[in-house]
């Protein structure tokens, strides 16, 4: 699968730190393929604290989609938008970014649909073993995010000592459910001891 991360820059202040859904919602009105394309992915946006519930935009602020290469150019659409994510946030110029294989990826928020943290363990490795890939992984901390009329409960998940093959797949397949909301998306990570920032 020929998969490649978009990132935009952005321009904004505050946003709070749960605004999976609301993005999604907001770049699926955009996108009219974005809800019907199966390997779509929204990245978390990332930026510093500010407050409890609530993240600073900086200048290195990114909005980032997963897609098929034959989606990217599509989505370049979405450069110069105004969304409104608690305050207004400014979607600027879009660049492509590919693929790298790493031997540790993690996602900040992976979810099967249980709060159980044993039974979510089970859940990723007998997925992980469905799919045939082989690694080690570590749970993190639990997450939490609202949709329209549901919770989504999961955790932080690192992947690590993935060979090369099997680390490009799980970057482009991802990982358990939500992966239009933010989760179960991976990215390079340095090492295996920050999973549970």
């Amino acid at each position: 699968m020929d998969m490649v991360d978009v990132a935009f820059s952005l321009r904004g202040g505050r946003i709070p730190a749960d605004h999976g859904w609301r993005l999604f919602r907001l770049l699926a009105e955009r996108l009219e393929w974005l809800e019907s394309e199966p390997d779509a992915g929204v990245h978390p946006i990332r930026g510093s604290r500010a407050v409890a519930g609530e993240i600073y935009l900086g200048s290195r602020a990114r909005l980032m989609l997963r897609l098929p290469r034959s989606r990217a150019e599509q989505s370049f659409a979405l450069s110069g938008a105004h969304f409104d994510l608690g305050n207004l946030v400014e979607v600027g110029d879009a660049h492509l970014r590919p693929l790298f294989a790493h031997g540790t990826l993690y996602s900040q928020f992976a979810t099967t649909g249980t709060s159980d943290e044993a039974q979510f363990q089970s859940e990723v490795s007998a997925e992980l073993q469905d799919a045939g890939i082989r690694c080690k992984i570590i749970c993190g901390k639990m997450r939490r995010a609202q949709t329209q009329d549901a919770e989504i409960v999961g955790f932080g998940l690192m992947l690590h000592e993935l060979s090369t093959e099997h680390s490009l797949r799980m970057q482009a397949t991802g990982l358990g459910e939500g992966r239009k909301l933010g989760c179960g998306i991976f990215v390079p990570h340095k090492s295996a001891a920050a999973v549970g920032a």
